[in-house]
């Protein structure tokens, strides 16, 4: 799966939030707890970009969340915005299953994240 955290100063993403082309699965205000006595140093949201089984339908669900954000200009090249696209890729194959396909980014992939201001982040998980 594919999200996207943006975190920052409100009235940005207050209109980031207004034209975005679905909603946040999770919102988070500066000061709110975040658990283990720590506290949010920034308000942010979350939203679920691509859910796939298979990691060559990922690119694809990305490409047209991202192209829908492009049209209605949305960005996260904004001064005091950090935005970070997390993949969550399935881990190591139980034995006797078959492997996780490759996810597969192109340049022009990479392109698009970096002029939309997006960084990447992967990580996976345990086999069950």
């Amino acid at each position: 799966m594919a999200k996207l955290t943006v975190h920052g100063d409100d009235l940005t993403l207050r209109s980031i939030l207004e034209v975005l082309p679905s909603e946040p699965e999770r919102q988070w205000r500066k000061g709110e707890p975040k658990g283990a006595g720590r506290v949010h140093l920034d308000s942010g949201f979350e939203v679920l970009v691509a859910q796939a089984s298979q990691a060559q339908t990922l690119p694809l669900r990305i490409r047209s969340y991202l192209a829908e954000c492009r049209s209605r200009g949305v960005t996260f090249t904004m001064p005091r915005i950090v935005a970070e696209l997390q993949f969550q890729l399935g881990g190591e194959a139980a034995p006797g299953t078959v492997p996780p396909a490759p996810l597969d980014l192109p340049l022009g992939d990479l392109e698009v994240f970096s002029e939309m201001g997006i960084s990447l982040s992967l990580a996976t998980r345990a086999a069950a």
